[in-house]
């Protein structure tokens, strides 16, 4: 099964779901956003796999630090705009195997990747 997983090296939800996907035996390429940014063509699948919503981390400190005409986001082709012109936007980590796509780490969630 191949799988990848997408985000940056300091972040805590990032580096539970390495320590997670270790612990399980599962192996993983990670790609760290800071030296490979997401393309607009990753951004966009991940979008239409869970949700633009789901992807924009509204929290995030670079989310905060955005003018209030980029925090107006109307639907899917402005918010993918914005994450590609600002990655840390993207709600870490994404994991990509071949049946799912899974948006911040749950243990739960984790867990359906054995089956």
């Amino acid at each position: 099964m191949a799988i990848t997983l997408y985000g940056i090296k300091t972040c805590d939800s990032v580096k539970k779901a390495q320590t997670w996907l270790k612990q399980n035996n599962i192996t993983f390429e990670f790609i760290d956003f800071k030296q490979t940014p997401p393309t607009e063509a990753q951004i966009a699948q991940w979008c239409h796999s869970a949700g633009w919503e789901k992807l924009l981390n509204k929290q995030s400190k670079t989310f905060r630090e955005l003018s209030p005409t980029e925090k107006t986001i109307a639907d899917e082709t402005q918010a993918v705009a914005l994450m590609l012109a600002h990655p840390l936007l993207i709600k870490r980590p994404v994991l990509i195997s071949q049946h799912q796509t899974l948006i911040g780490f749950s243990e739960l969630a984790y867990n359906t990747l054995n089956n």
